[in-house]
């Protein structure tokens, strides 16, 4: 039982955040949800959770206490926010922990100031496995003072919370991992193909390679999903290129020039153009197949 919370509401019930929420329940937090789809609600109200009409029913049930926002991109965060912010949010700790540009998260926690609250950027990495057995790595950008009021709930959701910085840092390091990641995939995809082309097993490949410099968490569980071919969504395509652009928007944004990140926005890009954009990650292995043919 986590009694210190108090209250928490809980934005959004897609892939991360209803295991997130799920978790929460089940931890004994006294939780409120809303999800643009109600039905999604439904196996944590049958938990014990209390489902709210909508965004504001939510802010006033949670006033006081912590709000998470797990949407699915920044103009839905930015709408959440701005169905927030019509509420009083005295005492009110705000939580982004889905991937939102940085203009948009400094924009964000300024008008949930305006409302009397507090805001912090905490978006995690993990994927959906990461998500269900809370086991997520949360970055964080806010106060001090706010990241150890949350403590108990992270605690919950991940087994690891770095304080990168003010507000706005935790989308910097979230959008360097995005970029890791998509970059990853996409070469784990290429030379899988690679050695099945040209005659080994990539099975025993991959086994060689954890072993060694290239050994990761992607080669490890994507490499898997790759072999396997299963390529139902844990993290989907069109996610991963939705991040991979606002990366790329940043480095832009300040003047840099970084040609792989731009390269492999494109690749996943043309990945989701080719109709595969809610395949899972490791299905840029099918997009690079479906290349060999044309």
């Amino acid at each position: 039982m986590i009694e210190p919370l108090g209250k928490v509401g809980f934005i959004g019930l897609g892939l991360m955040g209803l295991p997130m929420a799920q978790n929460l329940v089940d931890a004994g937090v006294d939780l409120a949800v809303f999800n643009r789809t109600a039905a999604k609600s439904e196996p944590l109200v049958a938990k014990g959770a209390t489902a709210s009409d909508d965004v504001g029913q939510l802010a006033q049930q949670t006033r006081g206490g912590i709000v998470v926002i797990c949407v699915s991109d920044t103009p839905a965060m930015t709408q959440t926010i701005e169905a927030l912010t019509r509420q009083d949010l005295s005492g009110t700790l705000v939580i982004d922990m889905g991937t939102t540009t940085v203009d948009a998260t400094r924009a964000a926690a300024v008008r949930v100031g305006a409302a009397g609250g507090a805001f912090m950027d905490a978006p995690v990495s993990g994927g959906a496995l990461g998500a269900t057995d809370g086991t997520l790595s949360i970055m964080a950008g806010g106060e001090a003072t706010d990241i150890i009021r949350a403590a108990l709930l992270f605690s919950v959701l991940g087994n690891s919370t770095t304080h990168i910085g003010p507000v706005g840092a935790g989308q910097i390091a979230k959008a360097a991992n995005q970029a890791i990641v998509g970059a990853t995939l996409g070469i784990v995809g290429e030379t899988m193909l690679l050695a099945k082309t040209a005659g080994a097993d990539p099975a025993k490949m991959r086994e060689a390679l954890l072993g060694g410099f290239a050994g990761s968490r992607i080669l490890d569980l994507h490499g898997q999903r790759m072999i396997d071919r299963t390529f139902e969504p844990g993290g989907r395509a069109r996610t991963q290129a939705k991040d991979l652009v606002q990366a790329a928007d940043l480095a832009k944004s300040l003047n840099l020039n970084l040609p792989i990140l731009a390269q492999c926005r494109d690749l996943w890009l043309d990945m989701v153009d080719s109709g595969m954009a809610d395949l899972d990650q490791s299905g840029y292995l099918a997009f690079v197949e479906s290349k060999q043919a044309q």
